[in-house]
């Protein structure tokens, strides 16, 4: 989409990278196109980056409790977890290079966060916190990456 009067778009860039297997042999080829996030204006491109990470002592107290009382313990990791929350702000990006045909004076109109972005580990807790409280999850008044069933 042809840039918004007044806005200026943020750059971005690709990081490109080889995986190995256990042998030294390519695995894969992996490109991630990551936004560069310090180019991002406060007021403008976002409000708010304030995410909440869990303290280590609760940490430490959640897993004594489950040796104590002899329960299981399941850690998840959700892969490319900043692709799927949602910005609040209307962000425009300049086309990732390679990607233009002619049509170099467009950009990227983003409606999910990127890496990157200053807004994207915010977003992300704001959807997994929307989503805890919907299966009935309680947010720990003491640690607010704490909940409970």
């Amino acid at each position: 989409m042809p840039l918004p009067k007044g806005r200026k778009p943020i750059s971005c860039k690709w990081v490109f990278k080889i995986k190995h297997g256990v042998d030294g042999e390519v695995e894969c080829y992996k490109a991630i196109l990551v936004a560069r996030g310090f180019t991002q204006t406060f007021g403008v491109d976002y409000n708010e980056t304030f995410a909440p990470i869990a303290k280590f002592v609760s940490i430490r107290y959640i897993l004594a409790l489950v040796t104590i009382e002899d329960m299981k313990i399941h850690q998840m990791d959700v892969k490319t977890v900043f692709l799927k929350s949602d910005l609040e702000k209307e962000i425009h990006m300049e086309q990732p290079k390679g990607f233009t045909q002619g049509d170099e004076h467009l950009v990227c109109k983003i409606h999910k966060s990127l890496y990157g972005l200053k807004q994207s580990p915010r977003a992300w807790n704001q959807k997994l916190n929307v989503f805890l409280k919907s299966v009935e999850f309680v947010k720990n008044d003491a640690n607010f990456n704490v909940y409970v069933a």
